[in-house]
């Protein structure tokens, strides 16, 4: 393996390290402040829902610009699998960072797990992305829904990536980061009571390994993947900028 590739592909681990262990573990203080004798008498207990959501997407607009001159910043497999897909990079490229990005979700979820052990077989299981699929609830999402939520998600995320981040018509270049972690916040607040809106598969794989959460895996793999493939193509065909095409994801 070239060296600028392996570089570039740690770049990638540390980029969804910071993402998966700033998530996770946003999550599991709003849980630990919620503790009995933990949060003061009065006030707000716990950094809650929106503090959550600014978190991850906080984290998300850090690592792309921690990691954008190195990698070109996917800190997503998803959306790795959607640039090769439509040739913005090569299979080896998006190999490599595929399992570097699931390599350095796994140590996130070994961190969070040094932080909130207790949390690592109780709710919220290491900050872990789920939905309800106990049939018996009335609040039950149905494999194939939350699949679609997932895809519909990362639709919109990756559609925001190519045209913020990729595309040669860019305008306001550096701004992609800012886009991008806005993107991700505002979907987490809109569904993250469903799914998680996790929209990446590193972002369930590594706390779903730690935490031995692994049975909604599918949906977490399938709903971005689709999801980054569908606004990948639609992207080709209808919205790329041709002129001075790039040839690879941003630099």
């Amino acid at each position: 393996m070239e060296n600028n590739l392996f570089r570039a592909g740690i770049a990638e681990a540390l980029g969804v390290f910071f993402l998966v262990f700033v998530g996770g573990s946003a999550i599991c203080m709003d849980a630990f402040m919620k503790l009995p004798g933990v949060a003061p008498a009065t006030g707000i207990v716990g950094i809650g829902f929106v503090g959550i959501a600014l978190a991850h997407g906080l984290a998300l607009m850090a690592a792309i610009y921690m990691t954008a001159g190195k990698s070109g910043a996917h800190i997503n497999p998803a959306v790795s699998i959607g640039l090769w897909a439509i040739g913005k990079i090569n299979a080896n490229r998006m190999l490599v960072y595929v399992v570097l990005q699931l390599v350095g979700a796994v140590i996130a979820g070994v961190a969070i797990w040094a932080m909130f052990s207790m949390f690592k077989s109780n709710a919220p299981y290491l900050g872990n992305p789920s939905y309800i699929d106990d049939p018996s609830s009335d609040y039950a999402l149905s494999m194939v829904k939350a699949i679609g939520i997932e895809a519909l998600l990362t639709f919109l995320l990756m559609t925001v990536v190519l045209n913020t981040a990729v595309d040669a018509g860019r305008t306001a270049r550096q701004m992609f980061g800012i886009a991008i972690g806005l993107t991700v916040t505002f979907c987490i607040l809109i569904a993250g009571p469903y799914t998680g809106a996790a929209m990446n598969p590193a972002r369930y794989f590594g706390t779903a390994v730690v935490s031995g959460k692994l049975s909604q895996l599918a949906v977490y793999f399938v709903g971005p993947i689709v999801g980054a493939l569908i606004a990948s193509f639609f992207y080709k065909l209808f919205m790329e900028e041709k002129q001075d095409a790039v040839a690879e994801a941003p630099a």
